[in-house]
């Protein structure tokens, strides 16, 4: 059976990827209120596309795909843009982006050694990626002044920082005893 690609929630991810830029030039013309208002607009979206696929049982692997890439284009693009713009410190940068990067160069030696790959998101992979759209939203909300985020910034960015580090430490755990098994079992 063939896929539908221009499902509803399909075109709300489609969108979420097109918002991306937007948000990177608005960051980039400091332009902090509709970067956020639109950052969140997204954001939201990630939820409702997931939402209506479940409701409308129209889940497909394109979905599911275009989720990823639109979750991981939204908060990579505006967490780079922010840390340039020296809104997020750069330690707090390095370890969103190095998780993700363990994460996918974990990924794709897996498949390299067992041919295949389910992915299948952690809890604290779930709390990760909320806790730093969270704290996008809140940077870019104190940024166009609409919250006043002066004295959560230090707490919020170590928070963030160590649930980086934790779900990274969790995925290279969970994929190293994969990968383990895969080699006892010759595969």
């Amino acid at each position: 059976m063939r896929e539908r690609v221009l499902s509803l929630p399909n075109v709300i991810s489609f969108m979420r990827i097109a918002a991306v830029p937007a948000i990177a030039w608005l960051i980039q013309q400091r332009l902090w209120e509709t970067a956020c208002w639109l950052f969140l607009a997204a954001a939201v979206s990630d939820g409702l596309d997931g939402f209506l696929a479940r409701w409308l049982n129209q889940m497909t692997q394109l979905g599911a795909a275009l989720d990823t890439v639109a979750d991981k284009a939204l908060g990579i693009v505006t967490l780079v843009m922010l840390t340039l713009e020296a809104a997020i410190p750069l330690w707090v940068a390095l370890a969103i982006l190095l998780r993700d990067s363990v994460i996918v160069l974990g990924a794709l030696s897996y498949r390299g050694l067992a041919g295949h790959i389910e992915i299948h998101p952690t809890w604290l992979g779930k709390t990760h990626m909320f806790a730093e759209f969270a704290l996008l939203a809140l940077v870019l909300g104190g940024l166009a002044g609409v919250l006043d985020m002066a004295a959560w910034l230090t707490p919020l960015f170590a928070g963030v920082f160590a649930i980086a580090v934790a779900s990274g430490v969790q995925y290279v755990w969970i994929w190293g005893a994969k990968a383990r098994r895969e080699r006892l079992l010759g595969r």
